[in-house]
């Protein structure tokens, strides 16, 4: 359907994808720049097209925080880092457009910005840094893949809407050139952590944890699960958890899940 087909969206409910308003994935709400409340990143202007999409975990606690880091430093803004990133997806599913997806580069992948649209979803990341009686409830405490080795899962509604933004954008719907594939499978394995393929700029899915920080891999696993493998939410988290538990950054089996042609 086209936004302009559904008239109970508002233009700052959109999805924008070359200065157009385009609807947004299926059950996600989205919050886009034209809102006043919405900060617009700017970096560069974008000169190719966008073939890949990559997922990101902030370790901070709300949106609003993200949105600070993010922003350039000034004497109001001290910790700002100048960077950007087009969709942030805060804890209760909301997702937050700060940029054109198809028009503005942002500063959020390294050699990866050209070509790609990013999605922070804001998460502590550690149980040390996670608030008390906040939103994230389950951790894994045996993630050898993770930074700290403990991990705070992402929120069900943050990591569906994450999951549902991903096919969206992998899709016609969106007007993008991002294909459907997950660089993070090499055969029957779903890998965890950094590999030297992923430095290299090629179409497709990625998490920030193939080619930089540590971020990013627990919750393209959970999208896998569900986009490819047929889970229901429910059961791709629980499952995405279990994989996940005791996992070494080289990956993790999941040839059970994988459909014989």
């Amino acid at each position: 359907m086209a936004a302009d087909d559904n008239p109970y969206l508002t233009d700052s409910e959109k999805m924008i994808v070359g200065g157009q308003g385009v609807a947004p994935p299926d059950g996600v709400t989205v919050k886009n720049f034209l809102d006043p409340s919405v900060y617009r990143f700017v970096n560069q202007r974008r000169s190719c097209p966008v073939t890949e999409f990559i997922v990101h975990e902030t370790v901070t606690r709300s949106w609003s925080s993200t949105v600070q880091v993010l922003r350039p430093k000034s004497e109001a803004n001290p910790g700002g880092r100048g960077l950007g990133v087009h969709l942030i997806a805060d804890a209760d599913g909301t997702v937050y457009q700060h940029g054109d997806l198809a028009t503005d580069l942002l500063w959020h992948g390294s050699q990866h910005n050209g070509p790609s649209v990013g999605v922070e979803t804001v998460n502590p990341y550690e149980p040390k840094l996670a608030p008390a009686g906040g939103p994230w409830t389950d951790v894994i405490d045996d993630a050898p893949w993770a930074a700290g080795r403990k991990y705070v899962v992402p929120t069900p509604a943050q990591s569906e809407a994450v999951c549902q933004t991903i096919l969206w954008a992998a899709s016609p719907d969106s007007g993008l050139a991002i294909p459907r594939t997950w660089v993070g499978l090499h055969g029957s394995l779903f890998l965890m952590g950094p590999f030297a393929a992923a430095c290299s700029v090629a179409p497709g899915i990625y998490a920030h944890h193939y080619f930089g920080h540590g971020d990013g891999s627990w919750l393209v696993l959970y999208a896998w699960l569900r986009i490819e493998a047929g889970l229901s939410g429910e059961d791709a988290r629980s499952e995405a958890i279990r994989l996940a538990t005791g996992a070494s950054p080289a990956g993790v089996d999941v040839s059970r899940f994988i459909q014989s042609p």
